[in-house]
């Protein structure tokens, strides 16, 4: 199974190239699903269909989902009930299931521990990941690591709390420490899935303005610090100069930042896709494809 994983700030298109790339899979004859890890969804309205919580077919070779963080999050706590007990209990900290999506940083471990169950279960050949905003996907990267390490600390006190646990209720202690077995397992298979090239390919998306340059830069740094590598840029709504004055000063400064991209991030591949000059979906979804992989700027 390859994941392609579309990240960068919100409101660059990453959801467009997320589709693009969905629809330019599954035409190569590789199943497919484009899964949202974004909480705001935006597949449904760029694929003009309706996409639930279960994968739907959109067409040949190519499924989509928008798991539902709702009801995800009452499945997620229903999972790791024993766990979240001891740890909110202990506080005396009441969380509702139906609302434990809202708990900061719960949400990455629930879309991580779904995305687990559709690796795991290998059905397809491609799945591409349109992801949350840059300030979610940082937490999501860094989760593996710092999951792996807050289990393995609590298994190390496990003679100490067991005990305590089975005393407040019996094998209450005992279904704490399978349920962090669980989790470290799941962490850790995918922290191994995200380092792993054969397995995993990141492509940042931005547009050329000075924020964007800046933020998607601090994004890289950041991903690869932890051993994930990022393979490739897409520099999207790039505008062709024009008779305008308007149009030739943007050109022109975007021309700048372009050049500044491809000098700070030598090596990766870099896809130039233009201003298409309306909203992209549906049936535009196609052009997006062929600019981005017919033409040989990218590869699967």
């Amino acid at each position: 199974m390859r994941l392609v994983y579309m990240a960068g700030k919100g409101g660059v298109g990453k959801s467009v190239c997320s589709a693009a790339t969905g629809l330019w899979a599954s035409q190569q004859g590789k199943k497919t699903l484009a899964f949202s890890m974004d909480p705001a969804h935006s597949l449904s309205d760029i694929l003009e269909a309706e996409i639930g919580n279960k994968p739907t077919p959109i067409g040949e070779n190519l499924d989509a989902v928008e798991p539902d963080l709702r009801a995800e999050a009452e499945k997620f706590y229903s999972s790791y009930r024993s766990l979240f007990r001891a740890l909110f209990e202990m506080f005396q900290f009441e969380v509702r299931p139906e609302d434990f999506g809202v708990v900061p940083g719960v949400g990455e471990l629930i879309f991580m521990d779904r995305l687990y169950d559709v690796y795991m279960e290998g059905k397809y050949d491609v799945v591409v990941i349109d992801s949350a905003p840059t300030a979610l996907v940082l937490p999501l990267l860094k989760l593996p690591d710092v999951t792996t390490g807050v289990v393995t600390r609590l298994l190390g006190m496990k003679s100490r709390w067991t005990g305590i646990f089975n005393m407040l209720e019996p094998g209450f202690g005992d279904s704490v420490v399978t349920e962090v077995r669980r989790l470290r397992t799941k962490a850790e298979t995918m922290r191994n899935a995200l380092i792993d090239p054969e397995v995993t390919s990141i492509s940042v998306v931005l547009i050329p303005e000075k924020a964007a340059v800046l933020e998607s830069e601090r994004l890289i740094k950041t991903v690869e610090a932890h051993g994930v590598s990022v393979d490739s840029i897409i520099v999207n709504h790039v505008m062709e100069a024009c008779d305008c004055d308007y149009c030739r000063r943007r050109a022109a400064s975007q021309k700048g930042y372009i050049e500044e991209i491809k000098t700070k991030f030598q090596g990766k591949q870099i896809a130039l896709l233009p201003s298409y000059g309306e909203e992209v979906k549906g049936e535009g979804l196609l052009q997006v494809a062929k600019d981005l992989y017919e033409k040989g700027q990218l590869e699967l």
